[in-house]
């Protein structure tokens, strides 16, 4: 790598995050704001130091980087009257997620949408006991097959779709229960696992990461302890991902070097814009942006009402464009270029800045949602994760999906709730004794 080059990157990256920090003004805010920040730096900043990249890349990076930050507190400040409103829900919606039944049956409801595709259409429940080896190749070969899943099986999985926002919100009750809370956590991930025989290694990191918030956010004092594990745990984690990442597609492992497999894991993440960014950008290759625009704006549609509505489906665009082969050919795989020169793909080299203001702007909504309600904790981190992980690795199409299909009966509640549509006793919370508990 380019040692100055890197340094520059870094730099000028905690640089520009620091004004951002100082430019947010709640805890959720900034954890937003510093988690894409972050995850920005790891998949399309660092790879800038790698000696193929040119200059002009850098700037890209910082444009985009600079259109976050600005673009972010712009619509958080458009978003303060959203942020009071949402935080006087708290009496009518969340009050009770400790205590109520209903919570509780959120979390059993979510646990067995995960575990009906073992009994329908085919009973495999014994793979509880005997779980099989991941295969990835299976999964993506099953995508152009033509084997198209049932009613009942698109009904469930568009069920557990929705489900998913309040089974976050649900586990705030579990906040101190660390054992059961790893438990729940994990149940619907090895669940869906055994369904599926292959989950990716992002779902996997965000369970972590949802355990690692709980303990830091509940346990204050033991927090150097917590620093330090997770320090020491990271080697462990790279030779996992490493040793899965072979598996996955079949491949076997022997002795396994530590140093080798974690460079090679850090590598291969922050190398993005090497090996498909730069091509990309340097080809002048450029979605057709009425798909695109139709792709986002048909994404909250229920797919089961309408079918499948044509659109740009970018990351296979690219792959296709960078590998030469087409989906479902011999050597085609998904591809990912960063999100700096997904942004270039989309918006062309000169209005590239714009896709950083979508991010920011969605990043905004999400942390203004949020971040008056304690009970909210999980669904904030596990939001909070998706700008930090899944957005910088997967790009707009990863993570989009589930801002507006998953979080949308979430979003449908909120609004209810905001246009006092919610029967009942419940309105009595809307009276001003109730107000005046929220801070400003």
């Amino acid at each position: 790598m380019n040692l100055v080059t890197l340094v520059v990157i870094v730099s000028g990256t905690i640089a520009l995050g620091f004004v951002g920090w100082c430019l947010a003004s709640s805890p959720w805010q900034r954890t937003f704001l510093v988690g894409t920040l972050s995850g920005l730096s790891i998949y399309s900043g660092i790879g800038a130091a790698y000696p193929e990249i040119p200059w002009v890349y850098m700037v890209y990076y910082f444009g985009f980087l600079t259109a976050v930050i600005f673009g972010y507190k712009f619509f958080c400040v458009c978003f303060q009257g959203l942020s009071r409103r949402v935080g006087r829900l708290r009496p009518i919606l969340f009050a009770k997620v400790d205590t109520a039944p209903l919570w509780g049956g959120v979390i059993w409801l979510y646990l067995i949408l995960h575990l009906v595709p073992l009994i329908y259409p085919e009973f495999r429940l014994h793979l509880l006991f005997s779980p099989p080896s991941p295969d990835l190749t299976s999964v993506f070969a099953s995508r152009w097959i033509g084997n198209e899943a049932g009613l009942v099986q698109k009904l469930l999985e568009y069920a557990k779709l929705l489900t998913a926002p309040f089974f976050y919100v649900a586990l705030f009750r579990y906040r101190i229960r660390v054992g059961r809370l790893i438990f729940t956590l994990a149940a619907p991930l090895y669940l869906e696992y055994l369904s599926r025989s292959y989950v990716g290694r992002g779902h996997v990191l965000v369970v972590l990461g949802l355990v690692w918030l709980a303990l830091w956010t509940y346990q204050p004092r033991k927090r150097p302890m917590f620093l330090l594990i997770g320090a020491a745990s990271l080697p462990a984690i790279l030779v996992a991902s490493y040793v899965y990442g072979v598996v996955r597609i079949g491949g076997t492992v022997g002795n396994v070097d530590v140093w080798q497999a974690s460079v090679e894991i850090l590598e291969s993440e922050t190398s993005f814009p090497r090996k498909v960014g730069m091509p990309l950008i340097e080809g002048g290759y450029q979605v057709d942006f009425e798909n695109y625009a139709k792709w986002v704006l048909t994404l909250p549609v229920p797919k089961i009402i309408t079918g499948e509505i044509e659109g740009a489906r970018v990351n296979y665009e690219i792959s296709e464009l960078v590998l030469g082969v087409g989906p479902g050919q011999k050597g085609w795989y998904v591809v990912l270029p960063g999100l700096v020169a997904e942004s270039i793909y989309i918006y062309g080299p000169y209005l590239f800045w714009i896709h950083g203001v979508f991010v920011a702007f969605w990043a905004a909504l999400l942390a203004r949602i949020v971040e008056r309600t304690p009970e909210l904790l999980f669904l904030a981190a596990y939001t909070a994760l998706q700008f930090t992980y899944i957005l910088n690795r997967g790009g707009i199409s990863a993570v989009l999906p589930v801002l507006t299909n998953e979080f949308i009966l979430f979003y449908c509640v909120i609004l209810m709730a905001l246009l006092r549509l919610i029967p009942g006793q419940l309105r009595m919370s809307w009276q001003p004794e109730f107000q005046d508990r929220i801070p400003e």
